[in-house]
């Protein structure tokens, strides 16, 4: 789809066409990658705008469903990067019983959610608070947040080698502390 020419400053049928048919992939982009679906309406919306905005930087070195997903990507890791200073700045408080819970579930419909007790849950929260703040981080936008480590080292701003080790010691760190309650699991 060679759309650079067709593009151009007042191309309204040729974006309406582009929308129409990439809308639905670009909200499933975000959606595959664990953002509620308001949410990646919204963050599809904001790509379509940055994509129209701009459409007259695009060079054609690719095509424009290449060019319109990697407006999605960058936009998904910049709200990653927002989302992670908002952490970093936060005030931390305790959370639930249910709120921990919450965090310990997989893709897959919560399968590993319903296996857990809540004296696990209670447990593996109890460990994971006490990991460096760096650590939890990386934990947290790995499992929670189904990143890659390069996309864990761009959102932190440190390594892929640096995200390596933080991941490591963290697994290392669980399983000593959570070896009493978790002996028939791998961590």
């Amino acid at each position: 789809m060679a759309m650079k020419d067709d593009l151009g400053p007042g191309a309204g049928r040729e974006t309406e066409e582009l929308f129409r048919r990439y809308h639905k992939s670009v909200v499933s982009f975000f959606t595959r990658r664990g953002v509620p679906l308001e949410e990646s309406r919204d963050l599809a919306q904001e790509t379509f705008f940055r994509v129209f905005k701009h459409i007259d930087r695009f060079r054609g070195d690719s095509s424009v469903e290449t060019w319109l997903f990697q407006v999605a990507s960058n936009l998904y890791k910049n709200t990653l990067r927002s989302q992670a200073t908002k952490k970093r700045d936060a005030q931390e408080v305790p959370l639930e019983e249910e709120q921990a819970a919450d965090l310990v579930h997989d893709k897959a419909g919560g399968a590993l959610h319903k296996m857990l007790t809540q004296e696990e849950a209670k447990k593996l929260r109890e460990a994971l608070e006490k990991l460096p703040p760096q650590m939890r981080i990386a934990v947290l936008l790995r499992v929670d947040g189904d990143l890659k480590y390069r996309e864990i080292a761009d959102v932190m701003h440190v390594s892929i080698e640096t995200v390596k080790a933080h991941l490591y010691q963290a697994r290392q760190h669980l399983r000593h502390h959570l070896a009493d309650y978790f002996t028939d699991r791998e961590f």
